[in-house]
């Protein structure tokens, strides 16, 4: 059915405007955005295609998974409307990782991991952050170190003290993720960890933990006394 074919009380747009866009179901949202459907479908039909068509994720968790080879696959969505998805979904992203970056504390392990659960969790490569502390234990810098296995030959200690120095931090933190969502750390994490807490504890500049985030999964290594 054409939108055209829908009374006009049910179209997505009149009805944002009569009720406001928190009345619209997740298909009628999605309809607002892509606008037009395809063949004899409307928008909302196209819709509901898009968010039933990842293999094991539905609704509107699915935009999180769904790649853009995923979306063009589909008839009707090209490679505009594929970017319109894709920009949503990363918006959405974006908006619950500064709310959570703007609420994270040295002492909060839980906001840590909230925020990078939510920063990590649709990767496929393994990336190593580096938080920065002020003497309010608040968050003043969050550094990308690598991104590829987290190997300790990789990992430059001489540029975390470089960073650190650079932004006057006093304490910090490492957080990475592992894509399997196995969050045992392997040796060369541990032999990383400890590399850097013992340059740290000559500069006065503390490493407080090393967190390794998986699917709703951490492992802390200073809750687990290996620093």
């Amino acid at each position: 059915m054409l939108i055209k074919d829908i009374a006009s009380c049910e179209r997505p747009y009149e009805k944002a405007l009569e009720f406001g866009v928190d009345s619209l179901s997740d298909a009628e949202l999605l309809a607002t955005i892509i606008r037009t459907g395809y063949g004899d479908g409307s928008s909302i039909d196209l819709s509901n295609i898009i968010l039933n068509c990842h293999y094991l994720y539905k609704g509107l968790l699915s935009l999180n998974y769904l790649e853009r080879e995923d979306l063009i696959s589909i008839k009707g969505i090209g490679n505009t409307k594929a970017t319109q998805i894709l920009a949503i979904a990363e918006l959405s992203r974006r908006m619950v990782k500064q709310k959570l970056k703007n609420e994270i504390y040295f002492m909060n392990a839980e906001s840590i991991v909230s925020y990078y659960n939510e920063k990590c969790k649709y990767l496929k490569k393994e990336r190593l952050y580096l938080m920065l502390f002020n003497t309010a234990n608040m968050l003043i810098k969050e550094i990308l170190l690598s991104e590829g296995t987290v190997n300790q030959s990789l990992i430059s200690t001489r540029e975390i003290f470089v960073q650190a120095l650079k932004y006057e931090a006093v304490n910090m933190i490492l957080v990475h993720n592992h894509p399997s969502g196995n969050v045992e750390p392997s040796k060369s994490d541990i032999n990383v960890t400890y590399r850097v807490y013992e340059a740290g504890k000559l500069l006065g500049i503390e490493l407080f933990d090393h967190i390794i985030i998986g699917y709703d999964k951490y492992f802390s290594m200073h809750e687990r006394g290996i620093i």
